[in-house]
């Protein structure tokens, strides 16, 4: 028989003997689905896969979705979950879930705790200002008692039950913040903390809860505080160890790089387990504790883990709070809507604008920042996660039933009111009040050294954001010693950049490194990303191509005469003069950068600018001087050079110089012909070029020299600055060629 004809009859069979299970009631609301009439053809009793499988698809698309649209993605996942759950449609069946429901819950946040510790950076922690230090201590105590307050009058609990409810709204959420931010593209310190509000504050308010969830259970709280300390104890050694562990694993690449991102996953795993078998709810911290170790290897690996990870974390999200809001009950709700709404009310309009003015007292938080962080405080997925384990775990013997559909109730009405109250109008609020970026026009620098510090400087004069990016961790912490935004990365890892909350303004990038290859590189992977008229590579002594600054020396040697004070950068509005080379222009719609395209370059648009004051030999000219000697030899030249040096500069050892000068007239000679030598030097010693004329009274015959010796140029450089070195040479040789066109017969000069 053939193959399709014997499947055809096997379908045809299989559906025939199923005919009986399938029903039009599928699509039908819950009363008739779940508990259908008994003229109806039951479904099968147990729905979890259905209900898993439309819940992680629902949960992606709604992700989609809202991103695509650019729309708070937690509003989308809290309306499908109504929407999809018994109270409308009826297609997902939470009951059928119950049963596995805690240990999924445990186990997603435990995920993306680990996925949000490897984000985190303790040193910003340390260097944060005293705002966010105090939302995350004060503010969260602030919070936790002010809500427990308002759930105690609004609906009369036990004190116990309503510090309870009021721990599970402590906590923002990365996952509602960092999106709403990139939407709102605020100024950075606003945006700052809120940022790491949402981060930090996770770990605190779940250890917050879980010891007011003992407190309701146990009636005891000594029993609680001696749980929440072994609970601290625990789950700190075992995520210190577990996260050491698995750190000193991929240090030995032990692991092949295809398989790393599932055992990392595995890995978190079992540690969030080891930790929950010890004593419950320690895996929480563990997890995010082993997540801040593993990620402080800044390894191509931790970062490949940590994009797997955010992607994961979007999936768990998704399904997750489209499960959870299922469970909610509209006939529940509306019982107590006043009381619900008041409670709430008070949350969103008392308790976060007094825990904002107590957290800020004292800063340079001005009143505008202080009433746009009263009003953006939305909860998320760990608020919802944790009220519904709780849940879950308090109305498993029926005894705390009425406390269970409270804490769901508050919580879930707190999250909805603040995710779509605040998601739909931060924006507006944030402009009205003048904390938004002014510009969408910002740049990424990369390249934190001193020039890249002074371009970001002089940019922000003009309002617009500059983010300096750079792998060296000294000069990030320079730039954000000085006030400047900074992120220690590699500018080749493109979506590990963007995601970061300072970025949400950037829209022109321009690479500032001393490798030109390097620059290119970084170039062409910021094309895709931000277009290719906005992406720039700072080029030295090549061709022209759009988009590239020319005829500028290497970074590292501008950033040296800008400390120097023998280069500026400022804004002009006349055309640049002399050495001035022209970088950016400021446009009426943001800062654009400089090209020969008359677009750029308006009648009186402001331009950035970078000048010398005086060419390489000129400056060094002034720290060497100018001489007249009388000398039998050049040697004799070499010995009065290095005595007035090693007398001038006592750090210079006479010996050494001499030694130095002659050692390089025997491998190099410094012979530039026409009567002129150029003798030259490193030192470890200076800081500055040094350059020496002198003018021979008699000159010096030299064997294989046409033209006897009437001017010695010498220069001594500071080590590790071969291109000045060389650039000066250069305008030595240029000035006595342009001596000798002038007056071919004159001396050099």
């Amino acid at each position: 028989m053939p193959p399709l004809r014997r499947f055809a009859i096997f379908a045809i069979a299989y559906f025939e003997s199923r005919r009986e299970l399938i029903s039009l009631d599928f699509f039908r609301l819950p009363s008739s689905r779940f508990n259908p009439a008994p003229n109806q053809l039951p479904m099968p009793e147990n729905h979890a896969f259905e209900t898993l499988a439309i819940a992680i698809f629902g949960g992606t698309f709604l992700t989609v979705l809202s991103r695509k649209y650019a729309l708070p993605t937690i509003v989308f996942l809290f309306l499908g979950g109504l929407l999809l759950g018994p109270s409308v449609l009826g297609l997902i069946d939470p009951n059928s879930v119950e049963s596995i429901l805690p240990a999924m819950v445990s186990l997603a946040i435990g995920i993306i705790l680990f996925e949000g510790g490897l984000t985190l950076e303790p040193r910003d922690y340390v260097r944060s200002s005293r705002v966010i230090k105090r939302l995350l201590s004060v503010g969260a105590i602030v919070t936790w008692l002010g809500s427990a307050l308002a759930v105690k009058l609004c609906f009369n609990p036990s004190w116990e039950v309503s510090l309870l409810a009021g721990s599970l709204v402590i906590v923002t959420g990365p996952t509602v913040i960092i999106p709403m931010l990139r939407r709102m593209r605020l100024k950075t310190n606003v945006a700052s903390i809120l940022h790491w509000e949402g981060v930090m504050i996770d770990a605190v308010g779940v250890f917050l809860a879980v010891l007011c969830f003992e407190l309701v259970v146990y009636k005891d709280s000594m029993m609680a505080l001696t749980g929440f300390a072994q609970r601290l104890v625990a789950g700190v050694g075992i995520g210190v160890a577990g996260g050491y562990l698995l750190q000193w694993i991929l240090q030995r690449s032990f692991i092949p790089e295809s398989l790393t991102n599932p055992f990392v996953l595995a890995s978190a795993v079992f540690i969030f387990a080891m930790a929950e078998f010890w004593i419950h709810e320690s895996g929480l911290l563990s997890a995010t504790i082993a997540g801040i170790i593993v990620g402080r290897r800044q390894s191509a690996e931790v970062k490949q883990i940590t994009s797997f990870k955010a992607e994961l974390s979007d999936l768990l999200i998704g399904a997750l709070f489209i499960l959870l809001v299922s469970r909610l009950e509209f006939a529940s709700l509306l019982e107590n809507w006043q009381s619900i709404l008041l409670a709430v009310a008070l949350v969103m309009f008392v308790v976060r604008p007094l825990n904002i003015w107590i957290s800020s007292f004292g800063s340079d938080i001005g009143t505008k920042e202080k009433l746009f962080l009263s009003w953006v405080a939305p909860r998320g997925i760990v608020a919802a996660s944790m009220a519904s384990l709780f849940a879950l775990q308090l109305s498993a013997d029926g005894t705390f039933a009425n406390e269970a559909k409270l804490l769901e109730n508050f919580t879930f009405s707190v999250i909805a009111a603040t995710v779509i109250l605040q998601g739909l109008t931060a924006g507006k609020w944030a402009q009205f009040l003048g904390v938004s970026s002014s510009s969408d026009a910002g740049w990424m620098l990369v390249g934190a050294h001193h020039l890249g510090r002074e371009l970001a400087r002089t940019i922000q004069e003009k309002g617009v954001d500059v983010l300096l990016v750079d792998t060296n961790p000294r000069d990030v912490a320079e730039a954000k010693a000085e006030g400047l935004n900074a992120l220690e990365a590699d500018a080749r890892e493109v979506e590990n950049i963007t995601i970061d909350d300072r970025f949400t303004s950037i829209r022109n990038m321009l690479a500032l490194t001393d490798n030109n290859e390097l620059n290119e590189w970084i170039a062409n992977e910021w094309r895709s990303h931000l277009g290719k008229d906005h992406v720039f590579a700072w080029k030295t002594g090549t061709q022209a191509e759009q988009g590239s600054f020319l005829n500028l020396p290497r970074p590292s040697v501008l950033a040296e005469e800008l400390h120097n004070g023998t280069a500026r950068i400022e804004w002009k509005t006349t055309e640049p003069e002399g050495e001035e080379k022209r970088l950016f222009s400021l446009l009426r719609d943001g800062i654009l950068p400089w090209t020969d395209d008359p677009q750029f370059d308006e009648a009186g648009a402001a331009h950035l600018s970078v000048s010398r004051t005086v060419g390489y030999l000129r400056r060094a000219m002034r720290r060497g001087g100018t001489y007249e000697w009388d000398c039998q030899s050049l040697q004799e030249v070499y010995e009065q050079i290095a005595t007035i040096l090693s007398d001038r500069e006592p750090s210079i050892s006479r010996k050494s110089l001499l030694k130095d000068l002659i050692d390089q007239e025997r491998i190099l000679p410094p012979f530039l012909g026409h009567g002129i030598a150029a003798p030259h030097a490193y030192s470890s010693h200076i800081s500055e070029r040094i350059c020496m004329r002198i003018t021979l009274k008699r000159p010096i015959s030299v064997e294989n020299q046409a033209d006897p010796i009437q001017t010695v140029y010498f220069i001594l450089s500071p080590a590790g600055d071969p291109e000045g070195h060389l650039a000066t040479l250069a305008e030595i040789a240029k000035t006595c060629h342009e001596q000798r066109l002038i007056d071919p017969g004159a001396p050099a000069a």
